[in-house]
């Protein structure tokens, strides 16, 4: 059967501005791929990030350029198929991620099969936490009282008031926190001071705390912590992981970064093989993007998968989260449909 595939963007709405240590946005742009062979229709999403690649109209214009191409991917061999991606569009991982999803997601529907069942996973997964961005100290009470379902926060730092923003969270919760520094800690006395003030603070891991390649720094940093430090912009793709041992105790996976579904799997299997504990996040996604990594969660031990939960208005159901708790059902592929 031939396939057809179409893409449109939609833009989504943060509940609150979401920011970090080098940006601030309450809206995304997001490509949303469809692919059908005539009797199943599947779902992939590009979400950009401007630390890595472009926007989505540059994107549409390499859709545009490629869709001969991509139409002659081929559905049931992933690996000749990643590495057609990576010659195609070497400069954007969101969009090989949101094809090799939208692949996968086919070949699933084919089968009649969940992708999870297929990949040997279960529907067994760790809590996944949420995302407390870097606000205003006035305005983390009304967060708090967002995050109020969910038992684990992962709190945005790398400001000059890091030590004000933790302290007006104390006040609100005393819930296990995990701590995200976006590279913003710039020396290593700068991250050994911000790592000695969370030990008392009930953090569980604490993520790229310095820039990304900085890795004799990290190293020293993870002998002075007993804090876990573990990798996000320093783990983009497969190929950097055998770089970061010594320096991480685990690895952060986005679909977004890596480049799809494939790149994951074989981002797990190195994990596995350098004894990195794994995580697995987001950008801020639709369903979609959230419900294709959910897929591989039970191969993690810890999930940061709240990009749908995070945005006002998704335009799509997949999976659920409860308080934290990823719910994936029984829907052959990633399991998602309109809203």
């Amino acid at each position: 059967m031939s396939l057809s595939l179409s893409w449109s963007v939609v833009r989504v709405n943060t509940k609150f501005e979401f920011k970090i240590a080098r940006s601030a946005f309450s809206h995304y742009n997001r490509l949303i791929l469809e692919l059908t062979d005539g009797q199943y229709l599947a779902y992939g999403e590009a979400a950009p990030n401007i630390r890595y690649e472009g926007d989505t109209k540059e994107i549409v214009a390499m859709l545009d350029e490629k869709k001969p191409q991509i139409l002659e991917l081929p559905v049931d061999d992933a690996e000749t198929r990643q590495l057609a991606l990576k010659k195609m569009f070497p400069d954007s991982f969101s969009l090989q991620a949101a094809i090799d999803t939208v692949f996968w997601d086919l070949y699933a529907k084919r089968d009649e099969t969940p992708l999870w069942r297929h990949f040997g996973a279960s529907k067994d997964l760790a809590i996944s936490s949420y995302t407390i961005g870097i606000s205003d100290l006035d305005a983390i009470p009304a967060k708090i009282v967002e995050a109020a379902p969910y038992p684990i926060l992962k709190i945005k730092l790398g400001t000059d008031y890091d030590h004000e923003i933790m302290r007006t969270i104390r006040k609100e919760t005393d819930k296990v926190l995990r701590v995200d520094v976006n590279e913003g800690w710039k020396s290593i006395d700068d991250a050994k001071r911000g790592t000695e003030w969370l030990i008392e603070e009930n953090v569980e891991f604490l993520e790229q705390p310095m820039p990304a390649l900085q890795l004799d720094d990290i190293a020293k940093l993870r002998e002075f912590s007993p804090i876990p430090i573990v990798a996000d912009e320093d783990s983009v793709r497969p190929e950097d992981l055998k770089n970061l041992v010594g320096a991480y105790d685990g690895i952060n996976i986005k679909l977004m970064k890596c480049g799809g579904l494939t790149n994951a799997l074989k981002m797990i299997e190195l994990s596995q093989k350098y004894e990195f504990d794994i995580m697995m996040g987001c950008m801020l996604e639709t369903s979609i993007g959230i419900s294709a990594l959910a897929q591989l969660g039970s191969f993690a031990r810890w999930l940061d998968l709240d990009g749908n939960v995070l945005i006002a208005d998704d335009p799509y159901l997949g999976v659920g989260n409860i308080g934290g708790k990823i719910i994936l059902n029984d829907k052959p592929g990633i399991g998602v449909e309109p809203r």
